[in-house]
């Protein structure tokens, strides 16, 4: 049995003056996505969020569970006056919290509950949205949200050899954190949300990301010309063009163009795959390697062979 992709949908960014909601955003999404896709929610068997920056910073109850009750509503009967109809039973639904890594490592434990019969369809979901729109120090990440729809098939192909590679070293190089405090005088103190990223941070997640490439490749038997098409991460800024410039694959890795001045942080890979899924250039690849980078740093990758082949 394999695992395929029966559906992608990403949310449209919004600009700095409608810095939205992260749980609604992702809620949208995958509404959309279930839609596109002709699955009832009721077939959903397993729901991840792995989204980092959540709106008002909520922690508890899980963002997940947020989610699927706005996204997957199951009402029996009429709900009573002002409650909320419980969400579809068949779903369970988690946070999972992986900085940049985390779609593709939702992606792979979806992958194993289908491998194992546990569940036929599952999905990933991710947001980012700044907690306190104008309370943070240096948030630089868009408003975005990504939903994919994970299915299993008794064809060959699908997602295979995921393979995540850490290097502890340089787990300082990024780092987000809150503190209590004033931030440029705006209404008194509260809990600010504040993001360090070290000048050496890129070429550092390019060094990683191209050793991990590098493994990755020798541990499957593949060689970098048969790989037909990358899916990566889209952030930090310049980590495209330097693994670009290091292994000379211009053309075979998918650019999302951002004129926001921001970056795309855990949807990122969701809207490269988007983008490649909408121009046919995914359906077209015959070996098609995910390839995302977090802090850590972490490089997660995993290897997909189209099912069209």
């Amino acid at each position: 049995m394999g695992t395929k992709i029966s559906m992608v949908s990403v949310s449209k960014l919004y600009s700095r003056f409608r810095p939205g909601n992260s749980i609604s955003l992702s809620a949208g999404t995958v509404k959309e996505c279930l839609c596109n896709s002709g699955i009832a929610p009721s077939d959903i068997g397993l729901l991840i969020n792995t989204g980092i920056y959540r709106y008002r910073n909520t922690g508890e109850p899980s963002i997940a569970a947020l989610i699927q009750n706005k996204a997957m509503p199951f009402s029996p009967g009429k709900a009573s006056k002002g409650k909320e109809a419980a969400s579809v039973p068949n779903t369970f639904s988690f946070d999972l919290n992986n900085g940049g890594c985390g779609w593709l490592s939702g992606i792979e434990i979806i992958d194993g509950f289908i491998q194992t019969g546990q569940i036929r369809h599952g999905i990933v979901v991710t947001a980012d949205s700044e907690p306190f729109p104008g309370f943070s120090e240096n948030y630089y990440f868009n408003t975005a949200a990504a939903a994919i729809i994970l299915s299993g098939t008794e064809t060959t192909g699908g997602f295979s050899h995921f393979r995540t590679y850490s290097f502890p070293g340089f787990c300082e190089e990024f780092i987000s954190s809150t503190r209590f405090g004033n931030l440029k005088g705006k209404w008194g103190e509260r809990n600010i949300l504040v993001i360090k990223k070290s000048e050496t941070y890129v070429d550092n997640c390019i060094d990683c990301a191209v050793i991990s490439i590098n493994r990755f490749l020798d541990e499957t038997g593949f060689a970098l010309k048969d790989i037909d098409l990358i899916i990566p991460s889209q952030c930090p800024k310049g980590f495209l063009t330097g693994i670009k410039d290091r292994l000379g694959i211009s053309c075979k890795l998918v650019e999302v163009r951002n004129n926001m001045n921001k970056e795309l942080h855990t949807a990122g890979p969701a809207f490269a795959l988007n983008n490649s899924w909408n121009d046919n250039r995914f359906k077209s690849a015959e070996n098609i390697l995910f390839l995302t980078v977090g802090s850590g740093i972490f490089v997660s990758i995993a290897l997909f062979k189209n099912l069209s082949y």
